[in-house]
């Protein structure tokens, strides 16, 4: 009797933070996974060349033909792959974000895929909304979509979007929207601010103590996005989120776990604004076509991301890891690639 071949998983964004991740838990439960990834090299580097279950497919969003020859034999994919910034120009992000997604989709529905999950972001989705006591709610998956304006969140709505024009593909679509992700295996990222309270570094709070950051774990964010793959309702969005915390709490609950100190004093809003107008102002005049903030970065850190997981919970099964356990862990990490000292209490 000729034995059937396990169908195969493919996986854009591969070699990011999340998607590395991702790819490594697939292949823990034994699914055969293919990545598109633009170097090969790359990809061999941090997988292994040797992985049995592995296929690595060279590709870009960009190449139609390539993502066409990638979705050969493919029942499955996940999309991660995305641009995540808030200070490039608009166009520059849409194509990759928004017309590399079309083109992706298009392929899926060429090949008969027959189910995809998209990883989109809490900034799709936009700050949290005003309650009718005039205070901040929870921004629910069902909320009308609003934005920041920035190039970042208006491509991750739009990107969806895209996605939910395939539902009549026929094809299965879920989609997820992680906050604020941090852990083990991403060097920058929320992870630098770990390293500046740990360092005690980090004398002032972003606008305000009180303002309400949503963090959370990578590797909730891989559990929670493969159980969109297997059990997620087709065409529904699902937030992939942490506890909604002040940064004051968040802050402080660092500097209990590393051993370093929390902010003690806030830097107002509009002062941060002021400063990042005048950092990329020197940059654009100094012809650097990179800054080290931008007042898009100081308008998404300080927006309130108060975000609802109850959906996530209720049919995902999604219970985030406890923030103080994950926090260590993720020093731990740090502490091991030279980036910081180990946490109170690790070896």
């Amino acid at each position: 009797m000729k034995r059937e071949v396990d169908p195969v998983i493919l996986v854009t964004g591969a070699t990011g933070f999340i998607g590395e991740q991702l790819v490594r838990a697939l292949l823990e439960k034994g699914e055969r996974v293919r990545i598109l990834v633009r170097s090969p090299e790359k990809a061999a580097a941090l997988f292994g060349s040797g992985h049995a279950q592995l296929e690595i497919a060279r590709g870009d969003l960009a190449d139609s033909e390539s993502l066409l020859r990638a979705m050969e034999g493919i029942s499955r994919v996940y999309h991660l792959a995305s641009w995540i910034s808030f200070k490039a120009p608009y166009q520059e992000v849409h194509a990759v974000n928004v017309e590399g997604t079309r083109r992706l989709m298009e392929a899926c529905r060429q090949a008969g895929v027959g189910r995809v999950v998209h990883m989109s972001s809490i900034a799709a989705g936009g700050p949290a909304l005003a309650g009718d006591d005039g205070r901040p709610r929870p921004r629910t998956e069902e909320d009308p979509p609003a934005p920041l304006n920035d190039p970042y969140g208006r491509t991750k709505l739009e990107q969806e979007q895209v996605v939910r024009e395939y539902l009549h593909a026929p094809m299965e679509v879920v989609i997820v929207r992680p906050s604020a992700v941090f852990g083990p295996g991403d060097p920058e990222g929320i992870n630098t601010l770990f390293n500046l309270i740990r360092r005690r570094r980090l004398p002032f709070y972003l606008g305000s103590a009180q303002a309400v950051v949503n963090l959370v774990f990578v590797r909730d964010v891989v559990r929670g996005t493969i159980a969109a793959m297997e059990r997620g309702r087709t065409g529904e969005t699902y937030n992939l989120v942490g506890a909604n915390l002040t940064q004051e709490q968040i802050f402080g609950l660092l500097a209990q776990v590393s051993g370093g100190r929390a902010p003690f004093f806030a830097m107002p809003v509009p002062v941060l604004l002021g400063a990042a107008h005048v950092v990329s102002g020197v940059a654009r005049l100094a012809g650097r076509g990179k800054t080290p903030v931008h007042p898009n970065d100081v308008r998404s850190w300080t927006a309130p991301w108060i975000v609802s997981d109850a959906k996530a919970r209720k049919e995902l099964g999604f219970l985030p890891t406890d923030l103080a356990a994950a926090m260590r862990e993720t020093l731990v990490w740090l502490a091991e690639r030279g980036s910081a000292t180990p946490p109170a209490g690790v070896e």
